[in-house]
């Protein structure tokens, strides 16, 4: 894909420097300033047809698609796709893609609307056919009513984050009254105090709360990362016949005669290339050679993500998978803008060679996105101990999205819960042994033996 849609990117992670589209398909585009409204709603007769899948790619049929619950709509025209920001009052035109679509599997459901599981998340999206294209014009002016919009429509965790949309979004409509190019340093005052690593603009840095390390002796960000590099270099010190993928995303070798050690460093751009395809296959050819390396010499495991700041939800699950023996429900989720009955259950598939010992999961405030997804899927399917910090708090696909005034940011729109409905948004997957960040590694290995 060349592109995000939707959420079809998975997510950066943190660094550490570091009214709606309804449920019913139909859509009602305006501005605030009274120009006459576009309906756009969906036929009952309406159906299009599937374009057969071809080596992994679906090409949508030629027609306007409400991405159920994300407020975006795709405009599929031959080999290209327009993507539209909508709102219940506006509408922006965002970039154009190839129509080439990368899935696991695609096709109709009985009402004609196309679901299709792109490969990067793990969400089964909802295209519902319209009968029909309007043109976005809305105004730089209309970035507030947009941002206001989107967020009331969209966005899950206010409370969870302790913020008031309310007055948020009043600031924000204020500073911008007085002076238009205050708008964008008054969103990102309250992205940061949102302090949500998926809810952010490219140069605002949401950086892990120190007291999270529990290490007093940080002061600052940049205390912080200097710890976990020594940390890093004192782990990969300690590993016995330290191997490394080519791409250095994934690391293992032993800790003694009987525990072995798995670094998951990250899942993004696993093959060096923004190619979710092509990390799948890299990723794959890594973890069959830690896996096939360890299983037959350990009985215990440590699988450390405390330095993995998230990116493809695909590789995650795939990640756990060398853990199960057979498809094992993992955690549930959906769109914020689309509940039941259209909450997801994820499983976890077993991959051609797994470790069926005892695993401990390392975690720390870096591990986030994605990340904290596998470690949440391993407490679920593998029985997995998790030890040492609370990771992040954000699980849910960073989603792209387009104001009136063409500022771009990202936003979370997903809720994830593990299989019992909690959900663990701001806090963190949670760590039954918690430790310093820097003694984890030393309490995996008491636990294990």
């Amino acid at each position: 894909m060349a592109s995000c849609i939707a959420a079809g990117c998975g997510s950066d992670g943190i660094e550490l420097r570091s009214g709606t589209l309804p449920d019913a398909p139909s859509i009602t585009v305006g501005t605030d300033a009274g120009s006459v409204s576009v309906s756009v709603s969906v036929d009952d007769d309406t159906r299009v047809a599937l374009a057969p899948i071809v080596d992994g790619i679906l090409q949508l049929p030629d027609g306007w698609f409400e991405m159920a619950g994300y407020g975006t709509v795709l405009h599929a025209d031959g080999d290209e796709i327009t993507l539209h920001y909508v709102t219940s009052s506006t509408c922006v035109v965002g970039d154009h893609v190839d129509n080439e679509l990368p899935v696991d599997h695609a096709g109709l459901d009985a009402g004609g609307v196309i679901v299709a599981d792109l490969v990067g998340p793990t969400t089964d999206y909802r295209l519902l056919p319209l009968t029909g294209g309007f043109d976005c014009d809305s105004r730089p002016a209309e970035s507030v009513t947009a941002l206001d919009e989107v967020f009331r429509a969209h966005y899950p965790f206010f409370g969870e984050r302790g913020v008031d949309w309310s007055d948020s979004v009043a600031a924000i409509r204020t500073a911008t009254a007085a002076d238009p190019s205050a708008f964008e340093p008054a969103l990102a005052e309250f992205m940061a105090e949102l302090a949500d690593g998926h809810t952010t603009l490219d140069w605002l840095s949401i950086d892990p709360p120190l007291e999270k390390f529990g290490m007093p002796e940080l002061a600052s960000i940049d205390d912080a990362a200097a710890a976990m590099r020594t940390e890093l270099d004192a782990t990969l010190a300690r590993v016995d016949g330290l191997r490394v993928d080519p791409t250095g995303s994934v690391g293992w070798g032993m800790l003694d005669d009987s525990i072995g050690y798995l670094l998951l460093a990250g899942f993004d751009e696993v093959s060096g290339e923004d190619d979710p395809v092509a990390n799948r296959a890299a990723f794959a050819d890594a973890m069959n050679a830690a896996v096939a390396d360890l299983a037959p010499r350990s009985d215990r495991i440590v699988v450390d993500v405390r330095f993995n700041e998230g990116g493809e939800e695909d590789l995650a699950v795939r990640a756990a998978g060398y853990f199960v023996e057979e498809p094992t429900p993992a955690y549930r989720k959906w769109a914020y803008g689309q509940p039941d009955p259209f909450v997801q259950v994820v499983e976890v598939d077993p991959q051609p060679v797994r470790f069926t010992g005892d695993v401990v999961v390392l975690t720390s405030p870096v591990t986030a996105s994605a990340a904290e997804v596998f470690a949440l899927a391993m407490t679920e399917v593998a029985d997995a101990t998790v030890i040492g910090n609370p990771s992040f708090g954000e699980f849910s696909d960073a989603i792209d999205w387009v104001l009136p005034n063409g500022v771009e940011f990202t936003m979370s729109m997903e809720v994830y819960t593990d299989l019992s409905g909690t959900n663990h948004e701001t806090n963190g997957v949670p760590v039954e042994i918690v430790t310093r960040f820097d003694e984890g590694l030393d309490a995996a290995v008491v636990h294990l033996r």
